[in-house]
């Protein structure tokens, strides 16, 4: 009897065992996770205003187009009018800087204001010049000198000079700029890319800071 009670218990024994290690062998499945999806925030540009570049002639502004033309050291090359239009002309009647103004008053969007200068050069490379401000008009003066101009604020005069840094704050109009080529100018070997931009938001800007709006205009411009 004893030894047939042992030999039971040793049986159970074996039998506990075996399921214990069954179950010890089963791979436990894990609970599926569902793919977490990045979600990429699209970026929409609603900004309305339509830019051109534009010279004065009389009572119109003919919209510029790329070209070519001189580029000789400290001789001023081009004057380029900020139109708010893309219109190949553009017809106005009375005094130009008070039509500049109506443009001006007229844009319901709060924006601000960017030029643009893109070229290649035989010892210094590629060089991208963005301004919104004089504070850096200096920095790539060797190839072409900026001179910013608010026909808006010297509506009344007879004769102004270009804007200061001095004087530049939220109240200034950029309504026109002249490039002037400087003492580098036979190194340029490329078009010069020339743009104006309106933008309203950082958002208009990519992560490298490359303007990535709708309201701009851009020209390329060839020495001769």
């Amino acid at each position: 009897m004893k030894l047939n009670k042992i030999l039971g218990i040793v049986l159970g024994l074996m039998l506990l065992t075996g399921c214990f290690n069954k179950q010890d062998n089963k791979v436990k499945e894990e609970p599926k996770k569902e793919e977490e999806k990045e979600v990429v925030e699209q970026y929409t540009d609603e900004n309305p205003i339509k830019i051109g570049l534009y010279d004065n002639v009389g009572q119109k502004y003919i919209l510029y187009k790329s070209y070519s033309t001189n580029m000789a050291s400290d001789v001023d090359m081009d004057y380029y009018q900020i139109v708010f239009d893309n219109e190949e002309e553009v017809s106005f009647t009375g005094n130009r800087e008070d039509y500049i103004k109506s443009l001006w008053d007229s844009t319901e969007t709060d924006f601000k204001l960017g030029i643009a200068l893109e070229y290649d050069t035989l010892n210094d490379g590629h060089i991208k010049h963005v301004l919104y401000n004089p504070d850096n008009i200096l920095e790539h003066q060797p190839y072409f000198a900026i001179y910013m101009y608010d026909a808006i604020k010297h509506r009344y005069d007879k004769w102004y000079s270009h804007i200061t840094s001095e004087e530049f704050d939220d109240s200034t109009y950029i309504t026109s700029f002249k490039l002037t080529p400087g003492s580098k100018i036979s190194e340029l070997t490329s078009p010069l890319k020339l743009s104006v931009f309106t933008y309203d938001t950082e958002d208009d800007f990519d992560e490298e800071g490359n303007y990535r709006g709708n309201s701009i205009y851009t020209i390329e411009i060839t020495k001769n």
